[in-house]
Parts: C-alpha cells; structure tokens; sequence
C-alpha cells in the first residue's frame, strides 16, 4: 500500500495526472522518487502515440509543436519553471545567496524568458528533424524518462543546497537506498530496451546525458552548494534538449 502511495505522491507532484491524494508522511513517500520517471513514460507513451497518428498526416513542424505542448501538459511544466529560475540565477553572476534567492523569486527576469525562447526554438528545431524517422521519434520521447531517471538519482545522491523546501523534503524522506537501487534498474532497463531500436544512438544519448549529469553536479555545487528544486528542472529540461538534439542529429545522417 505503500509503493501504491508514493506512486500517487510523484504522480500528484511531477504531473497534472490526476490521481488520488494522500498525506506527506514520510511512509508514504519514502519510494516516491522512485517513480518520478513513470511521469516519463507516460509523456513518451503519448508522444509516440501523436507521431504514430499525425505521420504522413501532418508537417513535421507541427508533429514537432504539439508533441512539445503534450509534454508540457503533462508535466505541468515544472521542471520548465526551474529552467527558468535557474537560468536567471546564473546569468545574475552575483554571489551564491543572492543566486538562491533569485531561485525562490516569483517575479521572471530577462534572462529566463530569453533562456526559455532559446530553449524552445531549438527543441523545436530537433523535434522537427527527428520526426522524420519512427525510430529517432522513439528515441526522443525517451528522453523524457531518461531526465527523469537521471534527475531522480541526483536527488538522493547529490547534495542538497537548502534543509528545505520540497526537493529536501523528497529527499529526506526518501528510503534512500531502494531508491538509489530501483533507479539504477531502471536505467538500465532503459539502456537495454532503447538498444533494440540502435545501439549506437543508445550509446550516444545515454553517455552524454551520464556527461551531463556530472557536469550538473558540479555546476550546481560550485555555484549554488548543492542541488535544489529548481536546478533539478533546469537538469531535467537539459537532459530533454540534449536526447531531442541527438536524436534530430541521427535522423539526419541516415
């Protein structure tokens, strides 16, 4: 009952799915994390489903827009919000309180909504060559479990900015182990499944992700002390571009 609690918890936090509700207690999200990246495997499911419909139907370019969208409603777009917020904290330069303070700001600054037009023009613009190709398609929405499963492991793994907040109150209340170990699994339950599609694109988008990843460790030590929520969306948002960029890149060489 448990697992079944924390399943609802992620999907409540990290999603607009709509699922029952249950207290915070530590019982009960104590796996939670370890569910973050089914939030993944939904968007990717329906990603694939729009292509599988709208191929042959539509313009690449607005496959590309409404597979975006999907995304977004999903997800809620929170982990965009963090994007942005830390995307604003780090073009400030300023010193690392004053960049913790500009992550818990309300108010957008210039530099986000640059970063988020940046952002978007060019996933659009890898989403739109990937989906010329079934197979560089499924690679890209795969990228929306890998974030996850990545962002997951930095959360119990990596170290916290802040003794608050909601990443710290996930993480403290984390069986950090199991998390750490379920997680683990599903990495490479991901690597083994996305190898029958090509083990080379694989191999490419899971490496450089891994080298993402620790340089999203240490970023975010240097700059902020540790990891927050936040930065975990900024990570998370990356981590997609990177898989769409790689996929548009395959499609094109083929």
């Amino acid at each position: 009952m448990n697992i079944l609690k924390s399943f609802c918890i992620a999907l409540a936090m990290y999603s607009r799915i709509p699922v029952p509700i249950f207290d915070w207690t530590e019982e009960n999200m104590k796996y939670a994390i370890s569910f973050f990246p089914f939030v993944g495997v939904i968007i990717m499911g329906l990603s694939v489903l729009w292509y599988w419909f709208a191929s042959g139907r539509a313009e690449e370019i607005v496959i590309a827009l409404v597979g975006i969208a999907i995304s977004c409603v999903i997800s809620g777009g929170i982990h965009l919000d963090g994007y942005m917020d830390t995307s604003d904290a780090l073009s400030s330069h300023l010193e690392r309180e004053k960049k913790l303070e500009i992550l818990k700001d309300p108010h957008i600054g210039a530099f986000s909504v640059i970063s988020i037009i940046t952002y978007m023009l060019v996933f659009a613009g890898a989403y739109t060559a990937a989906a010329a190709s079934r197979t560089d398609m499924i690679f890209l929405s795969s990228g929306f479990v890998l974030s996850r499963i990545l962002s997951g492991l930095a959360v119990v793994l990596f170290k916290n900015a802040k003794r608050d907040g909601l990443l710290y109150t996930f993480a403290d209340r984390s069986h950090k182990n199991a998390v750490r170990v379920s997680l683990a699994a599903e990495l490479i339950i991901y690597a083994a499944v996305m190898a029958f599609f090509g083990v080379y694109e694989m191999i490419a988008i899971t490496a450089l992700n891994l080298v993402l990843w620790g340089y999203y460790y240490f970023k975010t030590k240097k700059e902020f002390g540790g990891i927050t929520g936040d930065t975990c969306g900024w990570f998370s948002s990356l981590s997609e571009l990177l898989t769409a960029v790689i996929a548009g890149v395959f499609c094109m060489m083929r």
